[in-house]
């Protein structure tokens, strides 16, 4: 059995944060999952607004796995499928990013680059460890907190069973490339339930902003922000003005 997760769902470093192993502990009320022939009993079918898929989970080689992952992040020398996707969103989907995820044009310029917004990860509906290929089709763009339920609450207790083969497993899964955080919750048979085990995920260190009931007020407060902002801009504009006209006076 495998006892961490450091291969199967790695997170980037940022600065000097140091990786670390994330180990499964069984719940009392995670009922066991067996060597990857039957899926895990879980209480719901939908996490946040993706529906519990069955897929064969086939794991490649060492050598595949980091290959797909490079191919992923890129290099000094080749741009990665990462940024071609966050830059295909912010050229095509630049309103539903908007609408959906509350961001503001600053944030849509940084994607513009290829370039990652805080709180937010391209995940991989098929992990790479399972077989993932590096296709838009196989992203979504997804706050870090459903995403790393759907990982540490789902997909990893899951892998704890498998052969090294791999085999079937329940997936998250949507066509959609764009998190729609109005489906946030968790269902069966499109009635709110409670998941049957303790979460390994605490909700209070994410942004609220994924919650449908904060997206108003978040879009709202960027709005506010980004008016005063230029307000202020303004203001100093008109400051230094004055101040420029005021020396040039007193060296008349």
């Amino acid at each position: 059995m495998v006892k961490t997760y450091g291969l199967i769902h790695e997170k980037r470093a940022r600065g000097k944060e140091k990786k670390k192993n994330h180990v499964y502990h069984h719940s009392s009320a995670q009922k066991s999952i067996s060597s990857g022939r039957q899926a895990v009993n879980f209480s719901f079918d939908t996490i946040h607004g993706m529906k519990l898929k069955e897929v064969e989970y086939k794991i490649p080689s060492r050598e595949e796995r980091k290959a797909r992952r490079s191919e992923f992040q890129g290099s000094k020398n080749k741009e990665g499928m990462r940024s071609k996707f966050l830059k295909m969103l912010a050229a095509e989907h630049a309103q539903e990013l908007k609408d959906l995820l509350g961001m503001t044009d600053a944030d849509i310029a940084l994607m513009a680059e290829g370039k990652s917004v805080n709180g937010y990860n391209v995940h991989h509906k098929l992990p790479i460890h399972g077989g993932g290929k590096n296709e838009f089709s196989n992203f979504i763009l997804t706050p870090l907190y459903p995403h790393d339920q759907w990982h540490h609450d789902v997909i990893d207790p899951q892998i704890c069973n498998l052969s090294a083969k791999g085999g079937k497993i329940l997936l998250p899964w949507t066509d959609a490339m764009i998190y729609d955080p109005k489906q946030y919750g968790f269902t069966k048979n499109n009635k709110k339930v409670k998941p049957n085990y303790v979460s390994r995920v605490n909700p209070e260190k994410y942004p609220k902003i994924y919650k449908p009931e904060h997206i108003a007020d978040a879009n709202l407060r960027k709005r506010e922000l980004e008016k005063f902002s230029s307000q202020q801009k303004n203001v100093n504009r008109k400051l230094v003005s004055t101040v420029v006209s005021q020396r040039l006076s007193s060296t008349r």
